[in-house]
């Protein structure tokens, strides 16, 4: 008798331990990146656009939690029309329903007519570009665009579930922006972090870098050639002093939502609280917490060792 309910609760403790080690990484949504930086034209601009493009992926990866595989850049000669449309068949791949997925353009853009991104070969237009983000079956998508005249793809990528972020109002606005060089700040500097939540949120970063834009050209005694823009789920486009901050854009954050692949338990743990007490209703079982894996194998053999030691008085 004292075996049979032995063996019980340690069953019912190794079915604890699994769901609270697996369920959490099942459950919560993951994100994908795609870095596209175009042709430079300059080793001016080709040293600045590198310099963003790395900033940007190790900020996605070692800031922000994201799998280094879910990571894609694409640079210079790699931008041409089929290494984009490959790239994104890998992303359809990654992607699932509840996932974000970021797009990221860094380069030269051209508004005359319609918005294009200046790649390798045959340019894509934003239209191109939305038909791409259309294959796509995620939650959210977060475009950044910090080319010139990037505010003319706003129009024809903006959408449901989707946060537009240009650096310009308009294809008209065609110099060089500085936007994107306070972007990259925005992600690596507390300071965007408005409300202290321990997260960059995208309205966050956009109003960070949207200050930093305008201190530029206060203090280069320059007028400004662009003027940084956000369309929220399809919304009208506003500029970083709109009075009611946009939901979308203001409730995602580059932050993965997922438990990291480490050890920091005690981060996992929290996002899997509510399922760890699901689990103690279904099992029986009272887990405290926090507790870690090796916490509950000790208890397991402590229990076992207890059974043992009673078989033998016994």
């Amino acid at each position: 008798m004292v075996l049979e309910k032995e063996e019980g609760f340690g069953m019912k403790l190794r079915l604890l331990l699994a769901f609270i080690l697996l369920l959490p990484a099942m459950a919560l949504a993951d994100s994908s990146a795609l870095i596209l930086t175009g042709v430079a034209g300059s080793p001016e601009h080709a040293e600045k656009f590198t310099k963003w493009t790395e900033a940007t992926r190790k900020a996605l990866v070692d800031k922000f939690g994201f799998s280094a595989d879910r990571v894609i850049v694409l640079s210079d000669k790699k931008t041409a029309q089929a290494e984009i449309k490959a790239a994104f068949v890998t992303l359809k791949q990654q992607l699932k329903a509840g996932d974000t997925f970021f797009l990221f353009f860094i380069g030269h853009g051209s508004g005359e007519g319609e918005y294009k991104f200046n790649i390798s070969g045959p340019d894509f237009t934003a239209e191109d570009y939305s038909k791409l983000l259309s294959t796509l079956t995620v939650g959210r998508i977060v475009i950044v665009n910090g080319t010139s005249s990037s505010g003319g793809a706003i129009e024809a990528l903006a959408g449901k579930n989707r946060v537009i972020v240009t650096a310009t109002r308009s294809g008209q606005e065609g110099n060089d922006t500085v936007f994107y060089e306070h972007f990259i700040d925005a992600l690596n500097n507390p300071a965007a972090d408005e409300d202290k939540d321990q997260k960059i949120s995208v309205w966050e970063a956009f109003k960070y870098a949207s200050a930093g834009v305008e201190r530029f050209y206060k203090e280069e005694g320059r007028l400004a050639t662009e003027h940084p823009q956000l369309s929220d789920n399809g919304a009208d486009k506003v500029g970083a002093t709109a009075k009611e901050p946009p939901l979308l854009a203001r409730s995602t954050s580059f932050q993965v939502d997922r438990p990291r692949v480490s050890n920091d338990w005690h981060l996992r743990t929290r996002r899997s609280i509510n399922r760890r007490r699901r689990n103690e209703r279904e099992t029986g079982l009272s887990v405290p917490a926090p507790c870690s894996p090796s916490q509950l194998r000790r208890s397991l053999a402590e229990r076992r060792a207890h059974g043992d030691r009673t078989g033998a008085n016994g």
